[in-house]
């Protein structure tokens, strides 16, 4: 101590002379000459001018500046080697002795301490040595660099327009990079420093960090500390980008979205659910997005909105979103599945908000590359292919992570149906999606059938750019053509997947009894119902396999009679029924034509009635709900001739209670007037002549039993009236106003 008291008293003295800077240069050159090179130097007289350099450095005080290249080439070396600090500990050179690197971070400690912001230019070589040293396997050395660290970042905050800082985030994104968790501790803590920074360039910064942000992350050396760090630091670095203008802040996501989507496949559940924040919050920044944040009136960024950028920023927001949004959407597909609740609900909110996004695209989205990420994760459910039987398949069901991404792929599709026709309806698009779609009619969840149920109906709705035939979908499938015979004249698109939906129906059987319903009110849903079901009975008329087609009128009747989505069906039916009294008059006269020439519209009841007539049961059920009363009892009495086989009487059986529910309360009332209404009396009677006594029986028969009240009431209404202050013709005309006006009310 006295030694290196006497040296600091010595350099202070001579630094005041005329000639004490030669003399301070001459100490220097024979501290390098006898401690650090030559043949005398050793490993105790390295660790002397180590302790030296920083005497002499504190004895320079503020002078230290003009020796400050000499002295940190002792420390740090020159092109021709590295001095102690920067040696590797595991070499044989002298900084292998511990001792050495605990006084070469003591010696640049004291030289720091002295010359302050003016050691900043030499900062990045001075990291490079620190990382080192962070590391070490000896816990003095290790502190002696976090002491030396301390000094460094504390210098740094306070001088940061001394600080060259492209030169210094090169040498941290490269330590960046080590597994060491002392040194990532160190990287993620100079990070956080430059990331506070005001003069530094985060468009440059931060896509140059995130990824090695991420490795820090996803590496597992059991650091709490590290992970945690650099989770706050992802936190910083987003709250960074969502305060930057936005062309800034659109140049840095379009330069990270790919990395980010790519995390999203990460095995590491925090690094995807971080992913998907991050581009999560990107699309929010996304100007005229519904999802923006533009509360802050005050920011000059908060009010941005893509309609009032000008056209060149406008357009690079459009390109960025083009190129991009393969990979992201690939990146959510990956965690919208996933077995962590908050990952997949975070990835289905994202992929909701780019669902968003990209309708605002419009015509820019990049049809071809979607399709070709979709067409990868379209699959049929696993072990069966179109066509085989229900034994056939041996895989089992699929697990609900892949039912969720099937149903986002087929949200989509439809998106890309809706928004880029002209792409998506071209004949090779078509062929490339058509047939994963079909296929997954069959998956064992309701989910993906609903989904691709509503793809399907946009598909048979749309206009082709291209002509296409059915033969271009199911090309090389074991499913043959549809064999019933048709009507002469070409055949439009929606026909053609009708037939082959048909088909499928009668090769799955237990498809048509499970889910069949399903199906068709889906489709009902999306499609003009009235179309499908002519386009259904005309398919049906046409059918040879009887038993089938009788088990299609059941469904479909079934569902005409009773579903919310065929309502204005039935509405249709029975306006019919009052335009046209003599309906069944028409059914026996050809198709006539307009005067333009066009074919007139066919009663949809006349569409339906010879079809169903495969199922006596609905062929009366339909026309008892169309008010063809005396069809209706001419086909209950053809009934008697029929084989009363356990499946007939069960159809009759439902038939009565359809009769019992509420949607046919108008027929019901129709039995207050017998007499204008005998043949429905006819039918009635007749069914309940040929059901067995059971429950359906009981039913009938105590509906009938009122009848005698009712025919009671028509009788006295009849009677001639007298005394009857109001006058017969006033009573009609007050209650037809009163009526009028309640239903003016009811329906409003």
């Amino acid at each position: 101590r006295d030694f290196l008291q006497q040296v600091q008293n010595k350099v202070a003295q001579a630094i005041q002379s005329p000639e004490g800077k030669k003399e301070v240069q001459r100490m220097l050159q024979c501290i390098r000459a006898y401690c650090f090179q030559g043949p005398s130097a050793t490993m105790a007289s390295v660790k002397s001018g180590l302790t030296t350099i920083g005497a002499v450095a504190i004895g320079l005080d503020s002078k230290v500046g003009d020796f400050l290249e000499d002295i940190m080439q002792l420390l740090l070396g020159d092109p021709l080697g590295s001095g102690p600090f920067l040696a590797e500990p595991s070499s044989d050179q002298v900084s292998g002795d511990a001792r050495v690197r605990y006084l070469a971070c003591e010696s640049l400690f004291n030289v720091a301490k002295v010359a302050n912001e003016e050691l900043l230019p030499y900062l990045d070589r001075i990291f490079d040595g620190l990382s080192r040293l962070a590391g070490d396997v000896v816990p003095d050395v290790r502190h002696a660099a976090q002491v030396l660290d301390r000094l460094l970042k504390d210098i740094t905050s306070h001088h940061q327009d001394k600080l060259n800082v492209g030169s210094f985030v090169d040498e941290l994104a490269k330590r960046m990079k080590f597994k060491n968790p002392m040194i990532r501790q160190l990287c993620l803590g100079w990070t956080s420093l430059v990331l506070s920074m005001e003069n530094v360039d985060l468009e440059s910064f931060i896509p140059r960090f995130l990824e090695g942000i991420f490795e820090v992350m996803e590496t597992h050396d059991h650091s709490r500390d590290s992970r945690q760090n650099a989770d706050t630091l992802l936190d910083k670095c987003l709250e960074k980008v969502k305060n930057l203008e936005r062309p800034k802040a659109r140049r840095i996501i379009f330069q990270t979205a790919q990395r980010l989507a790519q995390s999203c496949k990460n095995q590491d559940k925090v690094i995807r659910l971080c992913s998907l924040c991050w581009l999560y919050e990107y699309v929010k920044l996304t100007p005229n997005f519904a999802g923006a944040a533009c509360a802050a009136s005050s920011s000059a960024s908060s009010a941005f909105a893509l309609r009032e950028t000008d056209e060149g920023e406008a357009m690079a927001w459009h390109n960025g979103w083009s190129q991009r949004l393969p990979d992201v959407m690939d990146g959510v597909f990956d965690c919208i599945g996933d077995k962590e609740t908050e990952v997949s609900q975070m990835a289905v909110d994202l992929n909701n908000s780019l669902l968003e996004l990209s309708g605002s695209l419009g015509d820019g989205l990049p049809v071809t590359e979607l399709v070709t990420k979709l067409r990868n994760r379209l699959r049929p459910p696993e072990g069966r292919q179109l066509g085989q039987p229900a034994a056939a398949a041996t895989g089992s069901e699929d697990p609900t992570g892949l039912v969720v991404v099937q149903v986002a792929c087929l949200q989509w599709i439809c998106l890309l149906l809706a928004d880029s026709p002209q792409q998506m309806l071209q004949k090779e698009t078509m062929k490339e999606l058509f047939m994963p779609i079909f296929e997954n009619l069959m998956h064992p969840h309701d989910q993906v059938v609903i989904a691709s149920l509503r793809v399907m109906a946009q598909i048979m709705e749309a206009h082709p750019v291209e002509e296409l035939t059915i033969e271009d979908f199911f090309q090389d499938r074991c499913v043959d053509t549809f064999t019933a015979p048709r009507a002469p004249g070409p055949v439009d698109l929606f026909t053609k997947i009708v037939e082959r939906l048909l088909l499928v129906f009668s090769s799955e059987r237990e498809m048509l009894e499970s889910r069949g319903r399903l199906m068709i009110r889906q489709l009902c849903g999306h499609l003009d119902p009235r179309r499908l079901y002519v386009t259904v009975a005309r398919a049906i008329q046409q059918e040879p396999n009887k038993d089938f087609a009788q088990k299609l009128v059941q469904t479909f009747n079934w569902i005409l009679l009773t579903a919310a989505e065929t309502r204005q069906l039935r509405e249709e039916l029975l306006e019919e029924s009052q335009s046209h009294p003599q309906l069944l008059q028409l059914a026996s006269l050809p198709n006539s034509t307009s005067g333009t020439g066009a074919k007139e519209v066919k009663p949809l009841f006349l569409e339906l009635l010879e079809p169903w007539f495969h199922n006596p049961a609905s062929a009366l059920a339909l026309c008892l709900w169309s008010q063809q009363y005396d069809l209706a009892s001419e086909l209950t009495a053809r009934f008697a001739s029929f084989d009363p086989t356990l499946e007939f009487l069960q159809q009759l059986d439902q038939l009565v209670m359809l009769i019992e529910s509420p949607i046919f309360s108008r027929l019901r009332l129709r039995l207050l007037e017998p007499r204008q209404h005998p043949s429905l009396l006819k039918c009635l009677l007749g069914l309940a002549m040929l059901l067995p006594q059971a429950g359906a029986f009981q039913a009938l028969t105590e509906r009938m039993q009122l009848v005698q009240s009712s025919l009671l009431l028509e009788a006295r209404e009849a009677a001639p009236k007298s005394g009857d202050w109001w006058g017969q013709d006033k009573r009609t005309l007050e209650l037809k106003a009163l009526l009028e006006t309640f239903d003016k009310i009811s329906h409003a």
